[in-house]
Parts: C-alpha cells; sequence; structure tokens
C-alpha cells in the first residue's frame, strides 16, 4: 500500500476511533445513528491498516486486544469496530509474536497506568498530565522504528495519535460550547 494511503487512513482512523468515543461518553451528536457508523468507519480503516504492513498490523492487534483487557471496549459501536479489526486481522495477515506481544504488553501496562491515575486516583498532578498524553503511543513506535529502520510505523502510528487528540481537542471544545445538538430520543 502506498505511503499516503497508509497515512490517511491512519489519521482517519484516529479521528473516527475518537469521534466513536465523543459520541458514546461525552455527549457530542450530529444525527441519530451517528455512533454507530462512526464505529464501523473506526474499524474499516483499522482493517485497512491492517492490511497495509504487517507490523503496523500486529501493533493495531495490540492495541485492541490492551483495551479489551483494560475494558475500554465498552459500547457497542466499540465492538464493532474492534471486531472488523481482529476478523481483518484473522483473514488478511500474520502474527508476529515478539511485535504483538512487546506492544500489547506496553500498551496495556501503560494504559492501565493511565486508567489508574485518570478514573481511579484522579488527581491531576504531574503524573496524570505526563500519562493523559499517551506518550507510549508515540515513544514505543520510534523505538521499533529507529531498530528496524521500518519509519512507516512510526509515521503511522504518530500520526493516528495526532489524529486522535486534535479530535479530542476540538470535540470536548464543541461539547463545553453545546455546539453539537443532541438528537431527541423517540
Amino acid at each position: 500500500m502506498d505511503i499516503l494511503i497508509i497515512l490517511l487512513c491512519a489519521v482517519l482512523f484516529g479521528i473516527t476511533k475518537k469521534l466513536a468515543d465523543l459520541f458514546n461518553e461525552h455527549g457530542l451528536r450530529w444525527f441519530k445513528g451517528d455512533a454507530i457508523l462512526f464505529g464501523f468507519l473506526w474499524g474499516i480503516f483499522g482493517a485497512l491498516l491492517v492490511l497495509a504492513d504487517i507490523d503496523i498490523s500486529n501493533i493495531i492487534l495490540a492495541m485492541v486486544i490492551a483495551y479489551l483487557i483494560r475494558a475500554r471496549i465498552d459500547y457497542r459501536n466499540h465492538a464493532i469496530a474492534a471486531a472488523i479489526i481482529i476478523i481483518s486481522f484473522m483473514f488478511f495477515s500474520t502474527l508476529e509474536p515478539v511485535i504483538f506481544l512487546a506492544f500489547l504488553a506496553a500498551f496495556t501496562i501503560f494504559g492501565m497506568l493511565k486508567d489508574y491515575l485518570g478514573d481511579v486516583r484522579k488527581k491531576k498532578d504531574v503524573w496524570f498530565m505526563i500519562n493523559e498524553r499517551s506518550f507510549y503511543y508515540y515513544i514505543f513506535p520510534l523505538i521499533f522504528s529507529i531498530y528496524t529502520a521500518k519509519w512507516i510505523v512510526f509515521a503511522a502510528l504518530a500520526i493516528h495519535m495526532l489524529a486522535y487528540d486534535l479530535t479530542k481537542y476540538f470535540g470536548m471544545k464543541a461539547v463545553k460550547n453545546k455546539k453539537s445538538k443532541p438528537f431527541k430520543k423517540l
């Protein structure tokens, strides 16, 4: 797959992943069914990344399994996305145990630390601020890319997180400013 297509899929993967979350948990509303649609889109862009590169596919699978372990797949649209990605991996990729397990360990351990600091401890101190940025999604792919000289891995995951963080920033701003128009439940 062309590098620009991989990077575009990574951007759209980050945007749709955060929008799916914003529609469920933070009150953002665009239209009825937006959460489910963006769950499908999140899964589709994740599946395209699975098709793009074997290393990226193992890292995306590790990310999804870490979300499952951390109980972050907690809404139907999250489950739809996770299922699409896992099924795509099963049919179109190959498990590379060292890559998969290394990233699974990193994403699970640091993700659980983030969950603890944000959800349990609830102190907005320096430790919270450092971990809130999910630095491990940048650092571990960077180490991998330095070691293997496969820079598309770092580029794809970094741009995915940048798109995710920007979507989070602007989405939360829209929710705060009440620019989001909730639909009426029947």
